[in-house]
């Protein structure tokens, strides 16, 4: 700690010069008091401000008091030697004090620099246990809602078969075609539910093939299109034409890049304007896709892409966590932001170079 500045340090060599030269030479016991005081801020400024400090501290103690053994020199010249050996002492003092304070300054930062690492290695894994934690818990409520809900799968269709077959003798006019009407577009919603819960809890391995990525967003963009046209959504796709093919699973890339869009297009209910891009950044294919919808909802950006978060009256929840995950599986990932100007903004980043025998994935 730096308590005493530099000018108080000075302060106390001149008063303990003034100390010699107003006390009489009669009290040489004095005088060596005083002298051995000078250590006291040599070896203060030292330590505080490294080899330096102690060194100017010396050297200053040394040469304001230098006169005074000129003004006694009647003492003998052994008097003289000693005192010159004494200013000699300061320097010495000042030099290794300091050399000291600098090694142990360094020591003491590189102490601090390595419980910092060692606390942020704690917190890594801590959290990675956690994460692991979490991940068994989902592990198992995945295997266990897979069962279930690979059995609701055989009353569904059950339940079709017979609105199915009511449909074919129930006129359109009758009263209670509507209620048949209703079963059939819940019992679809509720198998399209069912399908996105089996496809997130027993994921495929994905096939990976040299494929244009140019080639893949070119096929979902007309998947979506008449919805788009219907949104009044102008979509603008923007591919640079050199961009290699890129290993990657074309089925699984379509799923997830239609269910960006699909979201970016519930996003702008009263139109808008949805631009895709594929760039190559470095090693890496970069597909941005940037809505100008509401953007995403501060209540969800920290669990985005956790399975079960949606702000969708009738969503699932588990979009984007598909997209997560079958992006990962492809060694990639996906991020999101607000635009700086409206709208959100998905990015995929995917390794150029990577090879079926680079990805090995256990998702059970």
């Amino acid at each position: 700690m730096r308590n005493l500045k530099p000018w108080g340090l000075a302060a106390g060599i001149v008063i303990i010069t003034l100390l010699h030269y107003n006390t009489s030479t009669q009290y040489l016991l004095l005088h060596e008091i005083y002298q051995r005081l000078y250590y006291v801020p040599i070896i203060y400024a030292a330590y505080s401000y490294g080899l330096r400090g102690g060194l100017a501290a010396s050297i200053l103690s040394a040469i304001i008091y230098i006169p005074h053994i000129t003004q006694h020199s009647d003492h003998g010249d052994v008097y003289a030697i000693n005192q010159y050996a004494e200013m000699i002492l300061f320097q010495v003092v000042g030099a290794v004090t300091g050399l000291l304070a600098a090694a142990e300054r360094r020591e003491r930062q590189r102490y601090e620099q390595t419980a910092i690492k060692l606390q942020r290695a704690y917190d890594e894994l801590r959290s990675t246990v956690d994460q692991l934690l979490i991940a068994d818990r989902h592990s198992s409520l995945g295997r266990m809602s897979a069962a279930i809900v690979h059995e609701i799968r055989n009353p569904l269709g059950g339940i079709r078969g017979a609105a199915e077959a009511l449909e074919s003798v129930v006129p359109p006019t009758h009263e209670k075609a509507e209620f048949l009407a209703i079963i059939a577009r819940e019992v679809e919603r509720l198998n399209s539910l069912v399908t996105d819960f089996l496809q997130f809890a027993r994921p495929r391995s994905s096939e990976l093939l040299p494929t244009p990525p140019g080639e893949i967003i070119e096929s979902v963009v007309k998947l979506a299109g008449k919805q788009a046209s219907k949104s009044q959504v102008e979509i603008e796709v923007k591919v640079d034409h050199d961009l290699p093919p890129v290993m990657m699973d074309a089925e699984q890339m379509k799923q997830v890049l239609l269910n960006l869009i699909l979201n970016a297009l519930d996003a702008m209910p009263d139109g808008g304007r949805l631009s895709i891009s594929a760039t190559q950044i470095g090693e890496e294919l970069e597909i941005v896709v940037h809505d100008t919808g509401k953007g995403i909802d501060p209540t969800v950006r920290n669990s985005l892409f956790s399975p079960f978060v949606t702000t969708k009256a009738r969503g699932s929840g588990l979009g984007l966590a598909i997209a997560h995950r079958l992006v990962s599986q492809h060694g990639g990932q996906i991020t999101a932001d607000d635009s700086t100007l409206n709208g959100a903004i998905f990015r995929i980043r995917l390794p150029l170079g990577c090879s079926p025998a680079m990805i090995e994935t256990d998702l059970s």
